[in-house]
């Protein structure tokens, strides 16, 4: 008899701390959603933005990005699933400058979310109307023509973290400090990296270049590098054969071993003139957001790494 009472009591005990011990995951688990509910929602248009506004905001926020990697903003499209998805959203930060238009097939859909346009940040640099070469996108409203790859220069990038971190103290006051805080350390890592690869480009003696497409405008200034020939006048468009027997002059005449493409375009054409050529191709990757380029940074490390390992032997 004695046994079995101890045998109850123990029973009991167990299913009592047992008990408990659930209460307590539902507690903790309650307490972290609670936690996530309180994050602001943001989301950016694409992945060097995404990844800005991640190293400002920290554990404050919950972003989001909507292009997906691999993707080219050129020619991608918005899925029902996706405006689904973003209800909720505090901020939409947009790069602007037609290459994210497609973000306002969500922003219509998303009541009391505020857009904000980070172009309006940075200077701009023109695209070249008066080049032969150079074809508007068909699909853009304003026909004044801005590059809108500023992300690339790293003192653009600066601008833009600063101005995320002002906008997400706009919306969370409380936070500034610690906003600041991120930004202000991000901005060294930046400085800090840009002085390592502004001293490993400065060495070549040859800084002459060939891109996929007019994306590389902010990048090269900012590193002083020369574009000399493009091969798509926009993403998309083929160009014709009179372009091409330009560009193949270009090539010959500046003696270039190779061609840059973009992981997030079709490759067959350019991959036929190099051929013709008798040229190599190599990546530039304007977007990231992929193995080795999970940051900002990593992305910018695997382009100027894949320019100096190029030309160094030139």
């Amino acid at each position: 008899m004695y046994k079995k009472i101890v045998l109850i009591i123990i029973l009991f005990l167990s299913l009592t701390f047992f008990l408990s011990g659930c209460s307590v995951i539902q507690t903790n688990e309650s307490a972290q959603n609670k936690v996530d509910s309180q994050k602001l929602k943001i989301v950016a248009s694409i992945f060097p933005l995404y990844d800005l506004v991640k190293e400002i905001g920290g554990d404050k926020v919950d972003v989001n990005v909507i292009l997906p990697p691999g993707a080219s903003p050129h020619t991608f499209e918005v899925s029902t699933s996706q405006i689904k998805s973003l209800q909720g959203t505090k901020i939409f930060f947009v790069n602007g400058q037609s290459l994210d238009n497609w973000v306002k097939d969500i922003t219509d859909s998303v009541p009391g979310a505020e857009t904000y346009d980070l172009s309006q940040n940075v200077t701009l640099q023109r695209l070249d109307e008066s080049d032969p070469n150079h074809i508007p996108d068909p699909d853009q409203v304003d026909t004044t023509s801005y590059d809108p790859h500023y992300w690339l220069n790293l003192d653009n990038a600066i601008l833009i973290a600063q101005a995320v971190s002002n906008k997400l103290s706009e919306f969370n006051p409380q936070n500034k400090g610690y906003y600041n805080i991120n930004t202000q350390d991000f901005i060294e890592k930046l400085q800090t990296k840009d002085v390592e690869w502004k001293n490993k480009l400065s060495s070549l003696t040859n800084k002459n270049i060939v891109v996929f497409h007019d994306a590389w405008g902010y990048f090269a200034d900012h590193f002083d590098l020369k574009i000399v020939g493009t091969f798509e006048p926009f993403p998309g468009q083929e160009p014709t054969a009179q372009y091409l027997k330009e560009l193949q002059k270009t090539v010959k005449d500046d003696n270039i071993k190779t061609l840059f493409v973009e992981p997030q375009l079709s490759q067959d054409s350019i991959k036929t003139l190099a051929s013709d050529l008798g040229v190599q191709i190599k990546t530039l990757d304007p977007l990231g957001g992929v193995d080795g380029r999970m940051s900002y940074i990593e992305m910018m490390d695997f382009n100027v790494n894949n320019i100096y390992e190029l030309l160094k032997a030139e």
